[in-house]
């Protein structure tokens, strides 16, 4: 993390670890054991494979995302995209994923912030991709055929059940997208926070309805919620 954050950042970063969830990508409580399904996807599977993040939304990282987002410092874009993309190479084969879909904004809310942060993150991965040898499409990220269709309340401080709700019919596909469709496609959708997974299986599910063959999700950081 030093090549991406300041030292104190840098120092207060904590990876998520194993054991973990590996379909939802939650961390246990308990530092030994292997790797299973917890009980949330044991009974209520989401509709993306998997879901990896590169630490903790804790310390220096959730500074630095915070920043990014909300007090509109730029230049955290970059390192922080380059981490992320050392973070997918960590978990997967990036010539297995076809399109890269940011989780994205309401208009409404592109606005007001004047950037997606999940679009900023991946803006610099064609070229890190090219730079490593790995032949992307011109159109490997994706930011047209998903859309957010209505304005939805923060799911901060939201219940699970509550953050469903607020979702429900949230995420449409572009009816006038140029391409061909997502169908047969594995898609990886990215964001930079994970809670209880509500958003990124909003998304999933549109995607999935629509023909994509896979959904996996990446996000910078994942926010440790209660065991279930």
């Amino acid at each position: 993390m030093h090549r991406f954050l300041c030292n104190a950042c840098a120092e207060a970063f904590q990876a998520v670890r194993s054991p973990l969830c590996p379909q939802c990508g939650q961390p246990f409580a308990s530092a030994h054991g292997p790797d299973h399904l917890c009980g949330h996807c044991q009974a209520h599977p989401f509709r993306f494979s998997a879901a990896r993040a590169a630490g903790l939304y804790e310390g220096g990282l959730r500074v630095a995302i915070q920043q990014l987002k909300y007090q509109r410092h730029d230049a955290l874009a970059q390192p922080l995209g380059r981490f992320l993309w050392q973070t997918l190479g960590r978990y997967w084969d990036p010539t297995l994923i076809d399109r890269v879909i940011p989780v994205p904004l309401h208009p409404r809310r592109l606005r007001q912030r004047g950037f997606n942060q999940a679009a900023v993150l991946v803006r610099e991965w064609p070229r890190l991709a090219k730079g490593q040898g790995y032949p992307v499409p011109p159109d490997w990220i994706d930011r047209r055929t998903l859309l957010r269709r209505r304005p939805t309340q923060p799911q901060t401080g939201l219940k699970r059940e509550e953050r469903v709700r607020n979702l429900r019919r949230a995420f449409q596909i572009n009816p006038r997208s140029d391409n061909m469709g997502i169908r047969n496609l594995r898609v990886l959708l990215v964001d930079d926070v994970m809670t209880t997974g509500t958003t990124a299986d909003a998304c999933a599910q549109t995607l999935m309805a629509s023909g994509a063959a896979e959904v996996r999700v990446l996000t910078l950081a994942r926010a440790v919620v209660a065991q279930r």
